[in-house]
């Protein structure tokens, strides 16, 4: 049975890529699945054989580290800025986001304010 080695979600290309070719330098067998057209399904990189799988976990868990130490720490600044620019490359996916946090926050407090009222 196949075993997902690396999740592809919200992974850049580049790093997608140094995988594939860490798994192909091994000489590790491996497909791929996409997570479709409605973004439901697991995206991922598979491998058949289970020893295969557990090479293939080994390595990908020493790049993985490898990145992690090569990483810059992401200042409030830098997040904010990559938030704006989310926002203005998805403006109907933040304005969901907002209308949808202040819709739960209403509906959160409500009850405490109605009974306030009842209670005066």
């Amino acid at each position: 049975m196949a075993q997902l080695v690396f999740r592809l979600k919200n992974v850049p290309d580049e790093e997608a890529d140094d995988i594939r070719g860490l798994l192909n330098e091994h000489e590790i067998e491996f497909y791929e699945t996409s997570a479709g057209r409605w973004q439901i399904s697991m995206a991922g990189i598979w491998v058949r054989d289970k020893t295969q799988a557990q090479q293939a976990k080994v390595l990908i868990a020493e790049d993985q580290a490898q990145r992690a130490a090569r990483a810059q720490q992401i200042t409030t600044r830098d997040w904010l800025a990559g938030f704006i620019t989310h926002a203005r490359q998805n403006p109907v996916e933040f304005v969901f986001t907002v209308v949808a946090v202040l819709l739960v926050l209403s509906l959160s407090v409500i009850p405490f304010y109605i009974g306030k009222q009842l209670a005066s």
